[in-house]
């Protein structure tokens, strides 16, 4: 049974237990007053026993801290704090990676049902694992991690904020990798092979890319406005990490886009359905 000691030179009590395994512990109590005091060493006793759950462990060491210091331990459901956290979020990330976590979040919430309305310090490590398998059947194993990566960081950050005692998703490993063959870059024959069956769009955006080397989701948005012929470059702000990127136009890339449909508006797209194919 836990016990209390005072040090010498310290107005404080001491709690004096045994965790799980027997060993002895010794942790301050912060009181001064012994009644209030071996109420925390008994709660200090069941953690370390494991006798509580983590959520009845919180509303015991709400109900003490209280009535010791009339302050509350914050709790929240899991929707609510994903909402709280995504908007903590928001101002510290780039569009692209907000995105992300809303739809990382958005997966888990959907996948725990009517448990995201219960309180946080209740979901186990079993949910977590759940949810990671139940992707693992339907994504490729990169994007399981990623989601599982952003609901690691959810449930981190709920500990350090007080909702919860312990992370049920600290110890839920990421998938494996299936070993994929390398990759490799398309051989000129087969760049022009599908040149000849692409349609018009589709042989500008082929053009884009390999004269550029960027993404298909920033090569699509191109506009006009991107393109800076007298300087003869491209500036355009890649999504995925916000960096902006000034690329100068190859020649048999500026001699397809001499070629293309211009416009008066400069938000105007630069490879619009039905344009010349260049050469």
């Amino acid at each position: 049974m836990a016990s209390l000691q005072k040090k010498p030179h310290s107005k404080y009590w001491f709690a004096c237990f045994r965790d799980l395994d027997g060993r002895q512990r010794r942790r301050s109590t912060g009181e001064t007053n012994e009644k209030k005091a071996r109420q925390i060493a008994q709660h200090y006793e069941q953690m370390a026993q494991r006798k509580l759950k983590p959520h009845k462990a919180l509303e015991t060491l709400s109900e003490i801290i209280r009535e010791a210091y009339g302050e509350t331990v914050p709790t929240a459901t899991v929707r609510k704090y994903s909402e709280d956290w995504l908007a903590n979020k928001k101002p510290e990330t780039t569009s692209g990676t907000y995105a992300a976590y809303q739809k990382s979040t958005a997966k888990a919430l959907a996948f725990l049902g009517p448990d995201a309305e219960r309180d946080i310090a209740e979901i186990r490590p079993a949910h977590i694992a759940g949810f990671r398998n139940s992707l693992a059947k339907k994504v490729a194993p990169g994007t399981v991690n990623l989601d599982l990566g952003c609901i690691k960081m959810l449930f981190k950050a709920a500990r350090r904020d007080g909702y919860i005692l312990e992370d049920p998703a600290e110890f839920v490993k990421s998938v494996t990798r299936e070993k994929q063959s390398r990759r490799r870059p398309f051989r000129v024959k087969e760049i022009q092979d599908l040149l000849l069956v692409a349609d018009p769009e589709w042989q500008s955006l082929i053009k884009f890319g390999l004269y550029t080397g960027q993404r298909l989701s920033d090569i699509a948005s191109l506009t006009w406005a991107n393109l800076d012929l007298q300087k003869n470059q491209i500036r355009l702000v890649t999504r995925k990490t916000g960096k902006t990127m000034l690329l100068p136009i190859a020649a048999p890339l500026r001699s397809h886009i001499s070629v293309l449909q211009g416009s008066d508006n400069p938000k105007a797209r630069t490879g619009p359905v039905g344009a010349p194919t260049g050469s």
